[in-house]
Order: structure tokens, then sequence, then C-alpha cells
């Protein structure tokens, strides 16, 4: 029997749903779930139950909920690592707000869930429940992951590119953390380790960003009202290397009057592999005139989360620049001249 104790967070989730006449809804509490794996009686596991959402209703506010427990129970001497029980839709953001809320991590956080609900014949919630304390158990990583359908991905590059197959996740442009066989086989060298540190809540997010995907047709005037809103900064998902239209319905002259009342605005591409390089094209070397900021290779959805964190800690644009500019959590694999 190990000698340290694993936390186990449930938040909801079709893992933990039932079947009622409306459709799924999160009903299993996680002391529930883990009662009901034989494989888990011979490990220490806490259960905690943090909420119980779809996590279709899952928000910043929770991010920063669950961060707080996370840090908490990290530094826990008797906890080895943490797994987060989390609905598949929104694991990736979640995840990924993590990685950015989260300092000096000491100990792993292992995002995972279900496709099919754990009350439900086929469900593949064993699996991912065992693989998740398997590579607590069996390796010395400490990043914030999620381990799906035996792949273990950094959180902050992952993404649900399937809605039904077990499969759903995928690490994008780096390779997986490890894969799950016999052993857990890591092929990341670069992965963070476990560390003697202490760790630190380093919020709060300001949820007052927006994500654009820009697409042919997009009114200019769209992004001139965020402010009106209440937004305080957008990230625009644009073609390829971060391009946007300079000739009908042209964004630039909205994106720099909004820069300079001090609305920043980063530039990422919808290619799902990709990188914002600016530098490129003509429009691109406009936008970095005007003073947007580039994603690098920030999935968007990264980048909206990290611009939240970054209007957490300043509204002066210079600052906003360079937090985003810094590699947190490995979010940015590639920088350059852009």
């Amino acid at each position: 029997m190990p000698e340290s104790k694993i936390v186990m967070i449930g938040v909801g989730g079709t893992i933990a749903s039932i079947k009622t006449s409306d459709g799924l809804k999160p009903g299993l509490s996680v002391e529930r779930i883990v009662g009901s794996i034989p494989e888990l009686r011979d490990f220490d596991i806490e259960t905690v139950q943090l909420m119980n959402l779809d996590s279709a209703d899952m928000q910043p506010e929770d991010w920063m909920t669950i961060a707080k427990s996370c840090v908490h129970y990290l530094n826990d001497q008797k906890v080895s690592g943490i797994i987060v029980l989390h609905g598949t839709d929104t694991m990736a953001y979640s995840a990924t707000a993590l990685s950015f809320l989260i300092r000096d991590q000491n100990k792993p956080i292992v995002f995972t869930g279900a496709q099919i609900p754990f009350s439900s014949f086929g469900t593949d919630a064993r699996n991912n429940i065992v693989d998740s304390i398997r590579v607590i158990a069996e390796t010395d990583l400490a990043e914030t992951m999620i381990v799906f359908d035996s792949k273990v991905l950094r959180g902050c590059r992952s993404i649900k590119l399937r809605e039904y197959e077990f499969n759903a996740f995928e690490s994008i442009d780096p390779t997986p953390i490890a894969e799950i066989a016999r052993r857990v086989e890591i092929i990341d060298d670069h992965a963070r380790k476990r560390r003697n540190t202490l760790a630190w809540y380093d919020g709060p997010l300001d949820p007052n960003v927006a994500l654009i995907h820009a697409f042919p047709g997009l009114k200019p005037e769209l992004l001139e009202r965020l402010p009106d809103f209440g937004y305080r900064g957008a990230v625009i998902a644009a073609y390829g290397a971060g391009n946007l239209s300079m000739r009908e319905r042209s964004l630039l002259p909205v994106i720099k009057k909004l820069i300079r009342q001090g609305f920043p605005v980063v530039i990422t591409t919808q290619c799902v592999f990709g990188r914002s390089e600016l530098f490129l094209y003509e429009s691109g070397n406009e936008l970095i005139r005007i003073g947007a900021i580039t994603g690098y290779d920030m999935m968007s959805e990264a980048a909206l989360i990290k611009l939240m964190w970054a209007l957490g800690k300043s509204d002066k644009l210079s600052e906003i620049r360079d937090l985003m500019g810094q590699n947190l959590a490995g979010e940015i694999t590639y920088s350059s001249s852009s």
C-alpha cells in the first residue's frame, strides 16, 4: 500500500452523470465513484466534492475555486498528487487555468473524466481513473495534465477534438508528455518534475476577455462595442500566421483604436496546428505597428485564459505584453521576432 495519499476532487461532468428525464445530469459523488472501483482499495484516497456541475456551466470563478483547493493539498506533505474528476467539454480550459493560477507547483495535478458516465455499461471512467493514479504513483511528473485514453497531455496544450470517441483529447504541436501501457512511458524529457517548493495561488483572473474567431464578413463594429459590454481585452483568432483583412471590413482601424484606449488585443491563429508569426505578411506587420500582441504558438483558448490572468495583474499595456510573452507552463514552445 502506498505511504502517501492521493486527493480526488469531484467537480461533476459526464463521469458523475446519471440518466434523468431531461437527459444526463451530474449526480454521482466522487466518494461513490471511488468506492465502486475495487482496484483503488489499496490506495489511500481522500475524496473532496468541491462542486457537481455539467462542465458547460464551468466559469472562470470556478477555476479559481479549484485552483485554491489544489494549492491547499499540494502543500500537504502527506499528499502525493491530485486528481480532478471533470467534464470533458471544458476540461482543457480548466486545466489551462490551473496551469497559470498555480505557481511553483510541486506535485502532479491530473484532470480526467469519461465519455460514458461511470454509472453506464461500457464506461471509460475506470480506465481513466486508474491511469491517473498510475501517473501519480509511477512517475515524478509535477505538471497540470489531462490523462485520457492512455495518454498524458500537458493541460495548457490540450484540446478536445472528438465528441464521442474515447480518444477525445489531443496535444497540440508538442507531443504528449507520456503514454500509458504496461509502463508509463515518458516522451517529453523536459516535463516538470516534483520538487521541494511551496505552491502558491497566483490569481485572480479577470473574466472580462473576449475570444473572437475571425471570419469573412465579420463587422468591425463588433470589436468596437466590446468595451461597452464590460470587456477589458480580446483575443482574435486570425487566419494562418495571424492575418486579417486590410480591405473590406478591415478590423485593423478598430484594433488600433482599442489599443490606444489601453485595451489589449492578442492575435493568435485559428489553425489547430500553427503559430502567430505576424512579421510574415503585410497585415501582420501592420498589427505589430499598431501595438497588437502576438500569441506565439499558444492555442487561442490558452491565450484567452492567460490574458484573463494578465489582466488580473495589471491594466498597463506594457506590463500585459510582458506577461503574455512569458512561458509560464509550457504554453509557449516557440517564439519568433513577431
